[in-house]
């Protein structure tokens, strides 16, 4: 359940979180997640966070990835899961560009009052 007021229990964030492998365990972590096997994949999450997608720069060890959620702590013990292998340096909320553009025009009504 999310505390925004804006939002019903029903509702989901979309997190936006980039990770990057330490380079000393790079091959390895690589190694792992190329040989996981398709039920590790679908199981890699949490009941509660649905990937939308996760793109990945392979050379660097870097990448990219979209999930959706209404329980942060959930999100939060998937990233813990990784991190013996990479760091997250962005974890945030971003809104699809119907919500980007209600949350502007809010913004600008409030403004205008």
């Amino acid at each position: 359940m999310t505390t925004n007021n804006n939002l019903t229990k029903d509702d989901k964030m979309i997190f936006m979180c980039t990770y990057q492998l330490d380079r000393d365990k790079q091959a390895e972590t690589q190694a792992f997640f190329a040989n996981m096997t398709d039920e590790q994949i679908a199981g890699e999450y949490p009941a509660d966070v649905k990937q939308i997608g996760r793109w990945h720069d392979a050379a660097n060890g870097s990448g990219l990835i979209i999930v959706e959620t209404d329980n942060q702590e959930s999100l939060t013990g998937w990233i813990l899961g990784w991190s013996g292998a990479c760091t997250f340096p962005i974890v945030k909320p971003v809104l699809d560009d119907a919500n980007a553009r209600k949350a502007i025009k809010a913004m600008i009504a409030n403004q205008q009052s």
